[in-house]
């Protein structure tokens, strides 16, 4: 198959965790019916996101990964058979030690799981003082249509994460997020978009909306082709799907056309992890 749709999940986080995953399932069916085989979640879907002032109550959210809502988007996976990539607040055996984890379920079975490994104490969000950073680099998975990478939030501003997804064979680089700085709005898009281009792959973002205490979450959730265009996108300040049909063909083709990796220096860029 060369033609493939694929999925950025839209919603809004209520004042209960299961009205929330609720609503997610009906938009995963909704893309599912639009003939998505690969849905993306926002990043902690299920629930409110982390407040400028750090909030040791905030703990109260954390699950483990067989918790509600990767049970949720392991259900859905198996019933649609397709492909769903979770967001949760992980929580861990080890008292204290939690994650940002992405959670990627395949005909509903988990093949993947990542953790967050840049974490942000800036700009609002003290993710660092609830989360432990994880400790492998983003890699290309599996899922039957595609080979999907994941990278989180935050990890945007690093692009050394998703050419690494990339040159492991990621054909499409799934990005939840929680961005809610108005004035980022045209840096959040130029970035994604620029991560499409430099690593000729197709960019799936998820984001949440709606005001939660002093943050108001903008959406702008999308699909971006490997040449940074917008191939779908959530209405602004809507709950939705945005669904793009992307060609695996024309993809492998632009990478024979303009050969980036072919052309990369490796041996010179020892000072990024030098320095």
């Amino acid at each position: 198959m060369t033609t493939v749709k694929v999925a950025a999940v839209q919603l809004r986080a209520r004042e209960h965790r299961d009205e929330t995953i609720a609503r997610a399932a009906e938009l995963i069916s909704e893309a599912a019916a639009e003939g998505a085989k690969l849905v993306l979640l926002p990043e902690f879907f299920a629930i409110p996101f982390v407040q400028p002032e750090p909030d040791p109550g905030y703990i109260r959210y954390a699950e483990r990964l067989d918790g509600p809502s990767n049970t949720m988007a392991a259900e859905m996976s198996a019933k649609h058979g397709i492909t769903v990539v979770s967001s949760v607040f992980e929580g861990t055996d080890v008292p204290g030690v939690f994650h940002n984890t992405a959670v990627t379920f395949v005909n509903g079975s988990k093949v993947d799981e990542y953790r967050k490994s840049h974490l942000p104490f800036s700009n609002g969000f003290p993710e660092k003082y609830y989360f432990r950073p994880g400790a492998r680099a983003p890699r290309a998975v599996g899922t039957g249509d595609l080979r999907v990478g994941t990278i989180i939030c935050y990890e945007r501003h690093f692009p050394e994460l998703s050419r690494t997804a990339a040159l492991d064979g990621a054909e499409v680089l799934c990005v939840p997020v929680a961005s809610a700085s108005a004035p980022m709005k045209e840096v959040f898009q130029l970035e994604l978009r620029a991560h499409a281009v430099f690593n000729q792959l197709y960019v799936v973002c998820s984001n949440r909306v709606g005001l939660e205490q002093t943050k108001d979450y903008f959406g702008l959730s999308a699909v971006y082709g490997p040449d940074g265009s917008v191939l779908a996108q959530v209405s602004d300040g809507a709950e939705g799907v945005a669904v793009a049909e992307i060609d695996l063909e024309a993809l492998h083709a632009t990478r024979m056309k303009r050969p980036f990796f072919r052309d990369r220096r490796p041996e010179l860029y020892g000072a990024l992890t030098e320095l």
